[in-house]
């Protein structure tokens, strides 16, 4: 169902940016990737659900759901559907946070698109049950460990190598997959009643978080731009002297910008008092 659902979200990417290979930053944004200025910033926290379920092109899903294909039905069939997909939901959230605090905090302001996190916390549960039914030595401890390590070594490399693949959520999804695995009570199972409840109350989050992003988008024209697009449309609002749009744009810039006294803020904020007269700063 997970895998499934992965793609038929990126169909519905491919169909947005009427291509399959190039993907827009609007329009990534406009579907509910993370971007941790605004995620922070912003309170945009509905992004870290959706973001799991988007990606940025053909291998980045294809690498994604070869492991997910791998190691989910190993997780599902040991502990059940319904403590597979909180998990799943959990470890994604848990990593794509981890990267939005990397950003915020590095300054990157990074976009933050992809199920590695949750995929690495599959991973790393598999790793975890396969330690508690057979321990270190039985196969799935050595292949799920080899998965992670692999997922892990790949990031780093690919990196170095000057691309841009995300460690932090694969190390936050994997640490918050082993986490909630390790709780899990040997031998119990849900009925299918209970579930049920549990798979449509996952489903439920995603669908609200869904509708938070389209609610954003509808009302906030500012939501599906990033710093530098929301730089770019102040700064021509203010020189076109329309002071109400570039008011606008200026208190949107400022939201993004992790602390008081940034360079770009500071240089957009004179733009704007320049043509349209002093803005009170902001506070602290």
């Amino acid at each position: 169902m997970l895998l499934a659902l992965n793609v038929c979200v990126f169909l519905a990417e491919i169909a947005i940016n009427r291509s399959a290979t190039i993907f827009s930053a609007r329009r990534m944004l406009a579907m509910g990737a993370s971007y941790s200025l605004a995620t922070i910033g912003e309170g945009r926290y509905e992004t870290l659900v959706t973001a799991c379920f988007l990606h940025a092109g053909v291998l980045h899903l294809a690498f994604n759901m070869i492991a997910l294909w791998q190691a989910g039905p190993l997780v599902e069939r040991a502990v059940g559907s319904a403590r597979m997909a909180p998990m799943y939901l959990v470890a994604g959230v848990c990593g794509n946070l981890i990267s939005v605090l990397y950003g915020w905090f590095g300054g990157g302001g990074g976009m933050t698109v992809g199920a590695s996190g949750a995929i690495s916390g599959v991973i790393a549960a598999a790793l975890v049950v396969g330690w508690r039914t057979g321990g270190w030595r039985s196969p799935l401890t050595q292949a799920m460990a080899k998965w992670l390590g692999f997922v892990v070594l790949f990031g780093v490399l690919t990196n170095l190598s000057g691309g841009n693949i995300d460690n932090a959520a694969h190390v936050g999804g994997a640490l918050a997959g082993a986490g909630i695995a390790a709780l899990w009570k040997r031998g119990q199972r849900y009925s299918s009643a209970a579930t049920a409840g549990i798979l449509a109350a996952c489903g439920a989050v995603l669908v609200a978080c869904v509708a938070i992003v389209a609610t954003h988008n509808r009302t906030d024209r500012f939501a599906v731009l990033d710093e530098q697009a929301r730089v770019e449309l102040t700064s021509d609002a203010a020189s076109d002297g329309r002071c109400g749009d570039a008011r606008e744009g200026l208190a949107a810039v400022e939201r993004l910008v992790p602390r008081q006294g940034a360079p770009t803020a500071d240089r957009v904020r004179e733009e704007v008092e320049e043509v349209c007269g002093h803005q009170p700063s902001r506070a602290p």
